[in-house]
């Protein structure tokens, strides 16, 4: 997979993803996104009906940045956000799109690109100090940064009822990204069990169901990214709603409803099944390739201690 014809082609569909993640397809992008098989399977005329699907998909649900993931501010540019302009700019990489933040996945897949580019050019010149160079970036980059969390923002964007082209993109995000851990073999250093910072003085206002909500709305802590479409799907499982509102909002109001109709239990179990299937998506995903073991795992501890938590927290909020 490391001649200049196929590092050319994985350059190609590297910059293509990262520009459908960006923005909705232009007439142009859309019909080349449609050479794709498993895209073209599912492509019409009417490509602004992919503009509609984006914004939902990522405008109002499942944000497309790092830090949003990894980070425990729920906020963009912090600490990760960081990290990432630094590795930009230590590589001579400065983006053109303005998208928010430099962590935004867009972004860092044009980057991917942007080395595989370096990696094909080195190989046709016959460079290997460059060729070298380029490959080292990248594995650092993937164990880094898009190998730990890229799968759990796919989920979250698979488990929304929206347009099929966005679930599929998703997946093809992913299968990239398993197929470069594949083609680089980076060395994945052994990665400790999560351990979930503490505030050292607890806010005054957040009380025990407040603090359960910011849990599970915190990727980095619930090994789960619960999405506002998330909480209009379990709502509707249980036959009443929610308005539309911030996450925190949604899921607090969720947990309330389910109290006020005595159906906590159910939420328990619709909670605990979405997280128990997540479980079983990411062993999945192990099971194609063993490289994501290490990458996954810590967010496969923290769907398992999140389970724990659902399951005494919010039983514990059932009347006596």
């Amino acid at each position: 997979m490391n001649d200049y014809t196929t590092l050319v082609a994985r350059q190609n569909l590297a910059d293509m993803l990262g520009r459908l993640l960006l923005a909705p397809p232009s007439p142009a992008l859309w019909e080349e996104a449609a050479v794709l098989a498993h895209l073209a399977a599912i492509t019409d005329d009417r490509p602004e009906a992919l503009a509609v699907a984006y914004e939902y998909v990522f405008g109002r649900n499942v944000y497309p940045y790092e830090s949003l993931y990894r980070d425990e501010e729920l906020m963009l540019n912090t600490a990760t956000a960081e990290q990432v302009a630094v590795t930009y700019n230590a590589c001579g990489f400065l983006p053109t799109q303005n998208v928010g933040a430099p962590d935004h996945l867009g972004l860092e897949f044009i980057f991917l690109a942007r080395l595989i580019a370096t990696e094909a050019t080195a190989l046709a010149d016959g460079n290997p100090d460059h060729y070298h160079w380029a490959r080292q970036q990248m594995a650092g980059f993937l164990i880094d940064h898009l190998a730990v969390w890229v799968p759990v923002w796919a989920r979250a964007v698979q488990r929304i009822p929206a347009h099929p082209f966005y679930q599929t993109l998703a997946r093809l995000t992913v299968e990239f990204i398993g197929s470069e851990l594949e083609r680089l073999s980076p060395s994945v250093p052994t990665l400790p069990a999560y351990i979930p910072l503490q505030s050292a003085t607890a806010p005054a206002d957040v009380d025990e169901l407040g603090a359960l909500v910011r849990h599970l709305i915190t990727p980095v802590r619930a090994g789960i990214f619960l999405s506002r479409a998330d909480c209009t799907i379990l709502a509707r499982q249980l036959s009443f709603s929610v308005p539309i509102g911030d996450r925190f909002t949604m899921v607090r109001t969720l947990f309330e409803t389910a109290g006020q109709f005595e159906q906590v239990l159910d939420l328990v179990t619709a909670l605990a099944n979405i997280m128990s299937n997540e479980i079983q998506e990411l062993h999945r995903l192990i099971a194609t390739q063993s490289a994501w073991q290490p990458l996954l795992q810590p967010w496969l501890q923290r769907l398992t201690q999140s389970i724990h938590i659902v399951r005494t927290g919010l039983e514990s909020q059932q009347p006596g």
